[in-house]
């Protein structure tokens, strides 16, 4: 009976954690538009990277991309994306001044005016010209003026290209008035230049034509960096900027109703009534799921994912059980610690399966877009694996690493810079055939393994010093051993379904790419290391310290070759993770030369 009341009480527990981001949404962001009920503002369609999204996905995206995280400091108060994106359009001089845009270059940052990691669009627009004179070369200078030119673009795709306020008109909906009135001006004048065979007169054409440059010019800045566009006003199958709709002389009549519905929204929260705003867009959320052919559920489901951030929840329920198994290592009475340990660690596998499973539905592909969804898939099969050895064998330092992988599976990807958790449409060179699927899913189910591995190994080099005995040693070493054949057999395995695919896609089996190396380093290691243990080359201890080191030759290729951006992988290039790589290096080496220190005795 105390079992099952343990299991209970450790299963809502769990719960509880995995839903405290939709709590917490609940108490702040919902209130600032990012609610869950249907219709809701953020489940808004708009397109963005070539993909019809909710504006909760669009405006979080955009949001990371420039500030590096989901919710910013506004006013006093963290405000969510939904809600920025309304203020960056409705108070657009405001939000010019806030230091929310984010580079990791402090001198940077100072060079722009800024205070710490962050900077204001009106410090930095100024001196645009002179950072697009430094992008020569490869210098972390240089890096740091793209980074920064990429966080300008992204501003100005979500709130100048998106602006809609003329001088001299009251607001949003006084600028549509205004356009509609100086355009029929116009055309009156034009018909009667031509009735009466005469010049129209520039005077009655000055103000059309003012509006007109005014909105050419904002059709120029979304044109400029149409990737990072986000477009939300619907017509004829897809979807315009705000000026676009404007210039657009047979805009379809759901266009027309957005049109006129985000312009009232505008100007009702630069009046300061942000229930009003709110009403409008689930207003016209509701009017657009019925006039316009989409997969409604499909933006519910992803905004509600959106809110959930069941990878959020994943990471809490990995943290609190890593802290229940670690702490029940030094205690004796543990087994109700173990019960909660256990439904944590069951929970946040399930959890981080759940956000993979949506992810997949949501793109309609498996977790093949970029390096971010290879990194949560790799940190699941890798917890996946533990859990399940953990749960067949009672081991309390598989449990532990199992957690372990998946927390760091998770930091990895939340932290990513400037990547974002995106997911737009994928390059056409990855949108090809069967083979690109299978190669991915199998290369990361082999990189999960080796990580696994590398990671008991590790532990147990850890636990010699302190004291485990060579029987604990050899255990842990036969362990590593079948980890290690598994991962082989799928580390191969993936390496032959991407020279299928490369052949398939770039016309060679095998290019000598940076991250076919990569991919071939690991696994040579892993056989080398396999081999070494069958032979008797080396003993327990050294075989463990070579699977340790085995997640050094790993992360390089799986990871560290997108560092240097070089070859034709470059949909998984990232920039900026140089130190967390080299911090788990450093981390994996003192691990394996613990090995050379003499064992405490007990």
């Amino acid at each position: 009976m105390q079992c099952k009341i343990t299991l209970f009480t450790a299963f809502f527990v769990a719960l509880a954690i995995a839903l405290s981001p939709l709590f917490q949404r609940i108490g702040s962001s919902f209130s600032s538009f990012d609610g869950i009920g249907a219709p809701s503002p953020g489940a808004l369609p708009c397109l963005k990277a070539g993909r019809v999204m909710p504006v909760s996905s669009a405006a979080a995206d955009s949001l990371k991309l420039a500030s590096g995280r989901t919710s910013v400091n506004l006013g006093g108060s963290r405000t969510g994306p939904v809600k920025w994106l309304l203020a960056l359009n409705a108070s657009p001089a405001k939000m010019a001044g806030e230091p929310f845009l984010r580079s990791d270059n402090r001198d940077m940052v100072e060079f722009l005016g800024g205070r710490g990691r962050y900077f204001s669009y009106a410090d930095a627009v100024e001196k645009a010209g002179l950072l697009r004179g430094s992008l020569r070369g490869n210098s972390p200078q240089a890096h740091a003026a793209e980074a920064v030119l990429g966080a300008l673009a992204v501003y100005e795709q979500a709130g100048v290209a998106l602006a809609l306020r003329l001088e001299g008109t009251s607001g949003c909906l006084g600028t549509l008035d205004a356009w509609h009135e100086a355009m029929a001006e116009a055309s009156a004048e034009l018909e009667a230049a031509e009735r009466e065979k005469r010049h129209p007169s520039l005077d009655r054409l000055y103000r059309a034509n003012r509006y007109f440059q005014f909105l050419q010019a904002l059709v120029q800045v979304e044109e400029a960096d149409p990737n990072v566009a986000l477009r939300v006003i619907p017509h004829e199958g897809s979807y315009l900027t705000p000026a676009v709709a404007l210039l657009e002389k047979n805009l379809s009549p759901a266009g027309r109703t957005a049109l006129k519905a985000y312009a009232a929204a505008c100007d009702a929260y630069a009046a300061g009534d942000e229930s009003t705003a709110a009403e409008t867009l689930r207003q016209l959320s509701g009017e657009l799921e019925s006039i316009l052919p989409m997969d409604s559920f499909k933006l519910h489901f992803e905004h509600c994912v959106n809110a959930i951030e069941p990878f959020l929840g994943g990471f809490l329920l990995y943290g609190m059980s890593l802290v229940c198994f670690v702490v029940s290592l030094f205690l004796k009475r543990r087994k109700t610690l173990l019960h909660f340990a256990t439904v944590f660690l069951c929970m946040a596998v399930l959890w981080h399966l759940f956000g993979i499973a949506a992810r997949m539905y949501i793109q309609s592909r498996p977790p093949v877009t970029n390096l971010y969804s290879s990194v949560v898939f790799a940190g699941a099969v890798a917890s996946l694996f533990g859990g399940t050895l953990y749960i067949l064998r009672r081991q309390l330092p598989v449990a532990a690493i199992a957690c372990a992988s998946g927390l760091l599976s998770l930091l990895v990807a939340m932290n990513l810079p400037y990547s974002g958790d995106t997911m737009g449409m994928m390059r056409a060179v990855l949108n090809s055939n069967f083979w690109l699927t299978m190669h991915v899913m199998t290369i990361m189910i082999g990189y999960g393994s080796v990580f696994f591995a590398g990671f008991l190994a590790s532990y147990h080099l850890v636990a010699r010093f302190f004291g485990q005995g060579e029987k604990g040693l050899k255990a842990g070493a036969c362990g590593v051993y079948r980890i290690l054949l598994v991962a082989l057999f799928f580390c191969f395995l993936g390496t032959m379904l991407g020279g299928i695919w490369a052949d398939m896609s770039w016309g060679r089996f095998w290019g000598w790419d940076p991250k076919e190396n990569g991919a071939l380093m690991t696994l040579l290691w892993c056989s080398c290391s396999l081999h070494a243990r069958l032979l008797h080359v080396c003993s327990c201890q050294g075989f463990l310290v070579l699977a340790s080191l085995g997640n050094i030759v790993a992360a390089w290729g799986w990871f560290g070759v997108n560092l240097m951006g070089i070859g034709l992988h470059s949909y998984g290039f990232v920039e900026g993770g140089w130190f967390w790589f080299f911090l788990f290096v450093g981390l994996q080496v003192l691990a394996a030369a613990s090995a050379l220190i003499p064992q405490r005795s007990r």
